[in-house]
């Protein structure tokens, strides 16, 4: 189980895995607890994120994939990792009951699992649960991640952070895992920065400003 530790413990690229699940076409569409340019453009960024800092993904439908009436993954993140195969599930609901998905996870090595997924109360709950269960710390990036009103979604979140899970949101993320890259190795992390800026301008809000004061750059 999850321990104590392991909460104050930070997101780091070699700790940490994103898994996107369920974050088909069809299922986005029901989605009122959010905003859905909102959301998408949180899951866009939530695969943009995991590229630019190497973090192990893992893909996964339900309905049978794109062939199904779930539809297909968000472009968002099939054209981010076109080259990453998608496990598609019919019939079983918590991924993690899929031997191809439970064995996926485990291959990456993450201890720390952040996870995006239609809907919150349904396909990612369950998963989330088995995953704290395993041993796994979950973190749900709840602006990557809903369900068909705010209702059902703020009692989800409800149910998982009782179970452990941690719930925060795709800048928290960004931040946290560019602080740990930063303190282990600042060379690296500094040739990475405008790239990291860049993805701040585009997919949050205020960092946005720092980057066209070029604040970020030597002077």
């Amino acid at each position: 189980m999850t321990t104590q530790a392991d909460y104050f413990e930070q997101l780091t690229p070699e700790n940490a895995a994103v898994l996107f699940i369920d974050d088909q076409t069809t299922l986005t569409l029901g989605v009122q607890s959010l905003d859905m340019t909102l959301l998408k453009g949180k899951i866009e960024g939530l695969a943009k994120l995991a590229a630019l800092l190497e973090l192990p993904v893992v893909l996964t439908t339900t309905g049978g994939g794109a062939e199904g009436p779930s539809g297909a993954l968000l472009k968002g993140i099939t054209e981010t990792f076109s080259d990453t195969d998608i496990i598609n599930r019919l019939g079983i609901l918590n991924a993690m009951d899929d031997p191809r998905f439970a064995a996926a996870v485990k291959a990456t090595g993450g201890r720390k699992v952040i996870l995006s997924g239609i809907t919150t109360d349904f396909c990612l709950i369950y998963p989330a649960l088995s995953l704290m269960a395993a041993g796994y710390h979950a973190f749900i990036a709840v602006d990557a991640s809903g369900s068909w009103t705010k209702q059902i979604n703020d009692w989800a979140l409800h149910r998982l952070i009782q179970a452990g899970v941690t719930p925060t949101n795709v800048q928290s993320i960004a931040g946290e895992l560019q602080n740990s890259a930063t303190k282990a190795d600042p060379v690296a992390t500094k040739a990475k920065l405008p790239k990291m800026m860049e993805w701040f301008g585009a997919y949050t809000p205020a960092p946005s400003i720092i980057a066209q004061n070029g604040a970020y750059k030597e002077g």
